[in-house]
């Protein structure tokens, strides 16, 4: 009998340790181990079938009616290989070899983002860029560089006034609107509506005494809902529109208030916006400030919608347009990760814009939407330090083989994160100033939500990366993509794309008034050519 509970015992050990295993390996990636055979002839085989992807890709020619613009903020070209990789071994892959749901568009390019003033920019100049086609200042919003940052001088202010395509859109009878898991008022999304010399005037009350004559930005973008500019903006920055006795900042009316007595629709929590009747204008503030990280939200209906309920709903409503409408949607965590030195939490929000698109992608027509997906900025953050296939990339590296380690004070050798920041944070994290060298990370647990990695030096904040970002478009033009461009362009492209700025850029092939306009004035002026000379000879 005691035989036999002792071999219950082992067996129970096993299993428990069996079980713990595989769902570390689950959760945390592998050491790469594949029945697939990686010998030359599977690269041959893996090479042609790029190949033929690439020469088969198709092209859509025609007029872009819708436009969705998505926006992954500082989701550089580190935090695409990176998120790449933890998709896969969140699946229990070695993740190298997986891909992200718009690496797999036919069409993609890299846009420089430097602004006018930084080489490395900053997301209010960045998405000026995005979305109204002028570089400008870093900090300042909707505005070339003839204005001057944080001065509200309101004649400058006028003359370096820019459109965006939220202003084009609406022109060409588009529906438009803004969806963010940041504040509404933030950089981004504000590019699409307003014009500040400084982006943090999200209230009247962060404007100083003596520029009272500038507008908020939370007033411009309730202007913007009322003349219909702005059809739907969906994000957090509650505190920016309410006013103390309502639990926000606002020294003057309530935005809130007035926007519902002028007959819009109001939404804060999940269940209303599930409940939404998809009525004309709506204004949905799911956070006091930014919406909380994908991992920490309350996915119950008093709580936050994700990024990707929200662009469902967005596109159920804008859908309706009988035009076409502009949407433009911003996964706005992956950059307040990145500042944190939470490397695990912006890979998160990476994957949570990655089921946005996803949705985007079910939810249209590949005929006449184009989608672009791009970056506005990168970050200070890279992976490197020789880890083997299918390392947990949230993880460490320690190989004393290949002497890939640091060696401590005592001449011992110690691992080091597989991702890591050039600044932040994270360098108090794990250095010991007492002693003058790096703790021993060894049995940390990378895997935490709050896992913070190393840096270089410390700043409170790890800064933006001035590198190019990538651009991956489908759909109507999205070949245009191609290339290196400046920011800029993106703009451009969607003008051109969905036949927004006929007057100065043209529409596509086979659009009313656009090349056919070109071809038939070229025949014209064919015919008036041939006539003048056949007069010329009778005479």
């Amino acid at each position: 009998m005691g035989n036999l509970d002792s071999s219950f015992q082992q067996m129970k050990f096993l299993l428990v340790f069996v079980t713990f295993y595989i769902s570390s390996q689950t959760v945390c990636g592998r050491a790469h181990k594949s029945s697939i055979k990686e010998d030359a002839s599977y690269w041959e085989k893996l090479g042609k079938s790029d190949l033929q992807k690439a020469i088969n890709a198709k092209r859509y020619e025609g007029e872009a009616r819708n436009v969705i613009f998505f926006v992954g903020d500082g989701m550089g070209i580190p935090t695409h290989t990176m998120a790449r990789i933890y998709k896969g071994q969140k699946k229990g892959e070695s993740g190298e070899e997986e891909s992200l749901v718009w690496e797999d568009f036919p069409f993609t390019g890299l846009m420089k983002t430097y602004s006018t003033d930084k080489q490395v920019p900053d997301s209010a100049a960045t998405a000026t860029a995005l979305f109204s086609g002028v570089k400008t200042r870093s900090g300042m919003l909707g505005l070339d560089h003839q204005a001057h940052y944080n001065v509200c001088d309101s004649r400058a202010i006028e003359a370096a006034r820019v459109e965006s395509i939220a202003d084009w859109g609406t022109q060409s009878g588009r529906e438009v609107g803004i969806v963010t898991t940041a504040r509404v008022t933030h950089a981004t999304p504000a590019a699409m509506y307003a014009h500040s010399p400084i982006r943090d005037w999200e209230a009247d009350y962060n404007i100083p005494q003596g520029a009272k004559e500038c507008q908020d930005i939370a007033s411009q973008l309730i202007g913007s809902l009322e003349t219909g500019k702005i059809k739907l903006a969906f994000g957090g920055g509650r505190r920016a529109f309410r006013t103390a006795t309502n639990g926000g900042v606002r020294l003057g009316e309530d935005l809130v208030d007035e926007f519902k007595k002028a007959g819009g629709t109001y939404l804060e929590t999940n269940g209303e916006l599930q409940e939404w009747d998809y009525s004309d204008k709506v204004l949905g503030l799911f956070g006091h400030t930014h919406m909380d990280y994908e991992v920490d939200r309350d996915t119950e209906q008093g709580g936050q919608p994700s990024l990707t309920e929200m662009t469902r709903q967005a596109l159920n409503r804008m859908k309706k347009s009988s035009n076409g409408f502009i949407l433009m949607v911003e996964g706005g965590r992956i950059d307040h990760a990145h500042h944190q030195n939470k490397a695990k939490m912006a890979l998160e929000e990476t994957l949570e814009l990655e089921k946005a698109v996803k949705a985007a992608l079910e939810m249209t027509d590949r005929e006449d939407t184009l989608i672009i997906v791009t970056a506005d900025h990168g970050h200070a953050v890279t992976m490197s330090g020789y880890p083997e296939r299918g390392n947990p990339i949230l993880g460490f590296v320690k190989n004393i083989e290949r002497g890939n380690f640091v060696t401590n004070l005592d001449n011992q050798p110690q691992p080091y994160t597989t991702i890591g920041y050039a600044n932040g944070p994270g360098f108090d994290f794990h250095f010991n100033r007492t002693l003058g060298f790096w703790n021993n990370i060894e049995n940390e647990n990378y895997m935490s939500n709050n896992f913070v990695q190393m840096s270089t030096f410390h700043l409170d904040d790890e800064t933006h990366g001035g590198e190019d970002v990538s651009a991956y478009a489908i759909g109507p033009q999205a070949h245009l993509v191609s290339g290196v461009h400046e920011q800029s362009y993106l703009a451009h492209l969607v003008a051109y794309a969905a036949c927004l700025r006929e007057d100065t850029l043209d529409c596509p092939a086979g659009v009313s008034g656009g090349s056919e306009k070109k071809l038939l004035h070229s025949q014209l002026a064919i015919i008036v050519f041939v006539v003048f000379f056949i007069k010329k000879d009778d005479r």
